[in-house]
């Protein structure tokens, strides 16, 4: 199985140069569809880790409780409320008007997985004609069948259980190959989240070996599935902007594990999405 391990050369594949006659809107707007009353803060992860990436701005669909706690979070926000406990087809216009004036959506995070969400991640996926990034619970109610090229999906091992009745081997040789056969079957792009993340679109594979032991935390995912979304804005295709995006995410989530150790909160990786861009973007 041939497949290549990342390194920071990925970072200066993906972030080019800027003209100076560049405006808002040019580096990507992202779309972010989930959270419900318990789940507030997933949604504000996924957008800050966005921003914090590159792109200009982004929009958060929530239900009015999450949607709040993401605006009083940080004023780079905005955020539209659904008044409802949590996401269901009734949001489903709203998402689509607002996915007219956004580049990418992303899906699932803090969403719930009752068939009510279940619904609506598959109308999405089935009438909305846009890049999107798939996580969290929407993996977990999602129609596999649905699945194409324009999506990236990202689980961790027990939603790439749920989603494919299969569980990914620990031994990297094979867990490769596991998500090489899926992404090619299902013509998609996957990350496999780990101790060693698995890159594929069913032709590249990658890997990335930059995660540390203390990305345990809650949030590591979303702060993963924002800088994907971000990159996608950025005029990448959607297997460089997933391997990169894993990178990225591992490297923040070393150096701010480094410091910070059993202290390690997502917000520390956060912290770490611009000095690890950085440190390598001009090398």
């Amino acid at each position: 199985m041939i497949y290549t391990t990342l390194n920071e050369k990925i970072i200066r594949s993906v972030y080019k140069k800027r003209d100076n006659w560049q405006h808002k809107g040019n580096f990507g707007k992202i779309l972010v569809v989930g959270g419900s009353n318990i789940y507030t803060g997933s949604t504000a992860i996924v957008a800050l880790s966005a921003l914090r990436s590159g792109s200009d701005l982004t929009e958060i669909i929530a239900p009015k409780r999450a949607a709040d706690a993401c605006a009083g979070f940080s004023p780079e926000m905005i955020t539209l409320a659904v008044n409802s406990e949590t996401l269901n087809l009734n949001a489903f216009d709203v998402i689509a008007d607002a996915s007219h004036k956004n580049d990418v959506i992303t899906i699932g995070n803090g969403m719930g997985t009752r068939e009510e969400q279940k619904n609506l991640v598959d109308k999405v996926l089935t009438e909305i004609n846009k890049r999107i990034v798939i996580d969290a619970d929407a993996l977990k109610v999602v129609d596999k069948k649905l699945l194409g090229k324009n999506m990236l999906i990202t689980p961790n091992s027990n939603e790439f259980k749920i989603l494919f009745n299969e569980d990914p081997s620990k031994e990297t040789e094979k867990r490769v190959r596991q998500v090489y056969e899926k992404a090619r079957e299902f013509d998609t792009t996957i990350i496999l989240k780990g101790h060693i993340d698995v890159i594929s679109d069913g032709e590249k594979t990658f890997i990335n070996k930059t995660n540390s032991v203390y990305m345990t935390k809650g949030g590591t995912g979303d702060s993963l599935t924002g800088i994907a979304a971000s990159l996608i804005g950025q005029h990448n295709n959607i297997i460089d902007a997933a391997a990169a995006a894993a990178f990225i995410n591992g490297y923040a989530g070393r150096v701010a594990g480094k410091k910070e150790r059993e202290s390690f909160s997502v917000l520390h990786l956060i912290d770490n999405i611009g000095y690890t861009i950085n440190k390598w973007r001009y090398q």
